[in-house]
């Protein structure tokens, strides 16, 4: 079971520097919906085409191999990929709107995470509840691959609390 939170740690410490990295790419676009939306596509080589495609391979180890190879596939992948982006950290300026973003965000992954650890424990427990580990996965590293959508998806739902303090 170690293994696992290894496997989930290293994938949340990427994807934490991934996604302060796109609240503040949203924060220079002044949480324009139109405009972040804009940007993600003006710039996809940078969004859609860069090292993290290779995490399509996962999807594909996923649906191939056990559990235990999956684990030990996203240990070596993120724990690369957080090595190679851990310099390009940038300084957020958290303001009301920039807190709801991350609020969210962060109720997401836990949702997530929660869902992730129970299906889990189930597995391995013979108690099987969900019986779908391998394609948590998945939607991990399709929330982490599009998260520039996730992050756009974020500031559209939380746009009326934005407005809310505002004014």
């Amino acid at each position: 079971m170690i293994f696992f939170y290894i496997s989930l740690s290293t994938y949340i410490c990427f994807n934490i520097i991934k996604y302060k990295n796109n609240l503040y790419t949203l924060q220079k676009n002044k949480y324009d919906i139109k405009k972040y939306g804009q940007w993600i596509f003006k710039n996809y080589k940078q969004t859609f085409l860069n090292k993290e495609l290779l995490s399509i391979v996962l999807i594909i180890i996923a649906f191939n191999f056990n559990l235990k190879i999956i684990g030990v596939s996203t240990v070596i992948f993120y724990t690369i990929m957080f090595l190679l982006d851990y310099k390009k950290k940038v300084k957020l300026k958290i303001d009301k709107p920039m807190i709801n973003k991350i609020v969210l965000l962060i109720l997401v992954f836990i949702g997530l995470n929660i869902w992730f650890i129970l299906d889990y424990i189930s597995y391995h427990y013979a108690d099987i509840i969900f019986d779908n580990t391998a394609f948590y996965y998945i939607i991990l590293v399709l929330f982490s691959y599009f998260s520039h959508f996730v992050v756009w998806l974020i500031n559209l739902i939380t746009k009326p609390l934005d407005k809310k303090h505002r004014g």
